[in-house]
């Protein structure tokens, strides 16, 4: 009986996209602003998975390489784009409950941009995959490729200026 390896490697592929894709997803959407770019992004890094490694045991990581490939595949999609953008969605083509959603996502991406706007990137970035994917601290170093001790600072670092930022806000309510 032959074994058919390709049968296999998209079991497996399977297993991974249904595994990770929505955190993906998220996480490549919160770096580039756009629906359609980050699902194109998420899709061509499980396709290069597919083409490019004949055995998914071959990682040792997957997590850790999934989000590595986003990571780098969003760097590239920004700087092809040269700019920051956020598509706007017709909501009237999409159905309420997705429609709702976008909004929500659109308004929590825009929030969140402002406020980590001011930090250098390396911290802000460490904070969204800390706090929005819900990375360990390990997991963003070997993702990061830093020492788990940098990334504990630069969250820690981050997390002040945040709080100084809004205790700030709040001192200049108040006297208002």
């Amino acid at each position: 009986m032959e074994v058919d390896y390709g049968r296999n490697k998209l079991e497996e592929l399977e297993k991974v996209i249904t595994e990770f894709q929505d955190q993906l997803f998220r996480f490549a959407f919160f770096r580039t602003g756009c629906f359609a770019d980050s699902q194109d992004i998420v899709q061509d890094v499980f396709i290069k998975l597919y083409h490019e490694n004949a055995n998914l045991d071959a990682v040792n990581n997957i997590k850790n390489y999934l989000y590595k490939s986003i990571s780098n595949a969003c760097i590239d999609y920004c700087r092809k784009s040269r700019k920051f953008k956020f598509e706007s969605i017709d909501m009237a083509v999409l159905p309420e409950n997705e429609a709702s959603h976008c909004m929500i996502e659109i308004e929590e991406f825009n929030r969140l941009e402002k406020l980590l706007s001011d930090l250098p990137c390396e911290q802000s970035e460490t904070i969204r995959l800390r706090v929005f994917d819900n990375l360990s601290f390990v997991e963003i170093a070997a993702i990061l490729e830093v020492p788990v001790t940098t990334i504990k600072s630069r969250f820690k670092y981050g997390i002040e200026k945040l709080k100084n930022r809004i205790v700030t806000f709040k001192e200049v309510c108040y006297e208002l």
